[in-house]
């Protein structure tokens, strides 16, 4: 049997309260509508969706651009299709999609408490770089991680 394929895409306003959906599936402190209209509206912003077979939104992924570098803010897939690839599929297309825009270096903050986030994102590439304590609301810390977004190699070996 093999696994499910998920198209990633970037999101539109009008699926605003599904992301806020998946959200509250998926966090304690779950973002609000409030917040994520704020992603939509700014120019920094990125927000990815992963659809199934069916064009259902099962997962999302929220960046903010600066200077060479992306800040992944929120990345959440649905409970019933975790370790199915959607994050994995919402990861790589964000920052592939923000390294052809000129940034070199990802970062982002977990909860020191989540061994299957912290998993992902080492599989994923990326390492701890600090600690920010006392980061969530419930007093939990985050890890800092980050890692390098190496251009990708053009025809002919030339970067």
């Amino acid at each position: 049997m093999s696994e499910p394929a998920f198209c990633v895409e970037r999101a539109e306003p009008s699926l605003l309260s599904r992301l806020h959906a998946i959200a509250v599936q998926s966090f304690d402190s779950p973002w609000s509508e409030g917040a994520f209209a704020e992603e939509f509206a700014s120019p920094e912003a990125a927000v990815w969706v992963a659809r199934d077979a069916g064009g259902e939104v099962r997962g999302y992924l929220v960046a903010r651009r600066g200077p060479g570098e992306v800040h992944v803010l929120s990345l959440a897939v649905e409970p019933g299709v975790r370790r199915r690839g959607a994050a994995s599929a919402l990861l790589a297309a964000a920052l592939g999609a923000e390294r052809e825009r000129g940034a070199r270096i990802a970062h982002l903050e977990v909860r020191a408490s989540n061994p299957e986030a912290l998993a992902f994102y080492a599989r994923s590439g990326f390492r701890s770089v600090g600690r920010r304590r006392r980061y969530y609301p419930d007093g939990d810390d985050a890890l800092l991680l980050a890692t390098a977004l190496v251009p990708a190699r053009r025809a002919g070996g030339e970067r």
